[in-house]
């Protein structure tokens, strides 16, 4: 009897040292970093990583919110930078996944989004607005932490933006998904987590788009909106 308490509560504390691990081995700050961009200068958005480990630890980060409009990422160099690598948006699609070693000791790494401008001064940036998400979790690990970074998406910014500026995306238990826009919808495109694209619709620069997910797989996966204007917006779903 005292040796299957003592497994039961040596599992336990197996456990609840693991969940201790994954929540309090480092530390993210700022998580949402949101700021006004007036395309006069080069935007730096920081933010700074932790560990709080005596040993170095393998940090995943993945790519769950990306939404920067086709004229920036033709025109501006847009980079997110860890705290080992630079990785050019352009090459970025939902669901990509990359990592990074965070060494024992280190105290506000920078992790930081550049939007830099380009160098030729007769090329106009529109105005516009961006918004970046990565889910970070330790190597191997459910992912237990966001990292967003908002450029003119907020009231404080440049432009506030009306309740319509993103597709509502909204999933139905019989595996359909509605998808709503002022501006129109001019084709959806669906993706798994790899990138790969599973499904492509053309919806006739419709405000209401209602779509049919039973041969997608249960889970996650990606959704891309383009408007009647070419905008795009990229959303992860679940269903």
């Amino acid at each position: 009897m005292n040796i299957s308490l003592l497994a039961i509560l040596l599992c336990l504390l197996i456990g609840s040292g693991k969940a201790f691990s994954q929540q309090n081995s480092y530390s993210i700050s700022p998580k949402t970093i949101d700021v006004k961009w007036d395309y006069t200068e080069d935007l730096d958005m920081r933010a700074f990583i932790s560990s709080n480990s005596i040993l170095n630890q393998d940090i995943e980060y993945t790519v769950i919110t990306l939404d920067i409009p086709a004229q920036w990422l033709e025109h501006v160099i847009t980079q997110f930078c860890d705290i080992q690598s630079c990785y050019d948006f352009r090459w970025f699609k939902l669901g990509d996944k990359k990592e990074m070693k965070l060494p024992t000791g280190s105290k506000n790494a920078i992790m930081k989004v550049d939007f830099l401008l380009p160098m030729d001064s007769s090329i106009t940036i529109q105005p516009g607005s961006a918004e970046i998400a990565l889910g970070f979790n330790l190597k191997g690990e459910p992912m237990n932490d966001t990292l967003r970074f908002m450029v003119n998406r907020s009231a404080t910014g440049i432009a506030k933006l009306e309740d319509n500026s993103k597709p509502i995306v909204k999933a139905f238990a019989n595996q359909h998904v509605s998808i709503t826009h002022a501006e129109g919808i001019a084709k959806v495109f669906i993706y798994d987590l790899q990138g790969n694209l599973i499904e492509q619709h053309a919806c006739g620069n419709s405000q209401l788009a209602i779509l049919s997910l039973e041969h997608v797989s249960r889970g996650a996966y990606g959704i891309r909106v383009v408007t009647p204007n070419g905008r795009e917006y990229s959303t992860i779903h679940m269903q």
